[in-house]
């Protein structure tokens, strides 16, 4: 299970960079143009993926995070807790993996669930909001979108 692990927090950090990279091309006021999403805009939807990522690795940890993790809304700081989660992904064993976490949801209901549920969830979770990107993107009539189907990411290993 742990190469298909690390494989996940890669592509992960790698998907989100090429985001964030892309995006820091743009000024502000584009970042935070109003567009019909799940979230305001493109700003707002990579401060979703930032602090959920943030939220998972303190679950992982077992303390209790910050909603949002920071109040600095610039994307640098996307990729710096992208960093941390992947750093502590990667240094998880076998056993860390299974091992059950018990956490509380934003709503402080319970859950226990193997660690590796929890990682895949927060993978998965950042790859939906990517694709909302893409649209808002899209609809905002940008250029250059980076792709970043995971079959790209291993293409380029």
């Amino acid at each position: 299970m742990k190469p298909l692990i690390d494989h996940y927090a890669d592509y992960t950090l790698w998907a989100n960079t090429r985001f964030v990279e892309r995006l820091s091309k743009e000024p502000d006021t584009f970042l935070d143009k109003p567009v019909a999403s799940s979230f305001p805009s493109l700003r707002a939807t990579l401060m979703h993926i930032r602090n959920a990522e943030n939220t998972w690795r303190c679950r992982l940890d077992g303390v209790a995070s910050a909603w949002p993790a920071e109040t600095d809304d610039s994307l640098g700081t996307v990729l710096t807790y992208a960093r941390s989660w992947h750093e502590k992904v990667r240094g998880m064993d076998e056993n860390k993996l299974a091992q059950v976490i018990t956490y509380k949801d934003l709503r402080g209901n319970a859950h226990a669930q193997p660690a590796w549920y929890m990682i895949m969830h927060c993978c998965n979770h950042s790859t939906q909001h990517r694709g909302q990107l893409i649209t808002m993107m899209r609809a905002l009539e940008l250029t250059d979108i980076p792709a970043n189907d995971m079959i790209v990411y291993q293409r380029s290993l």
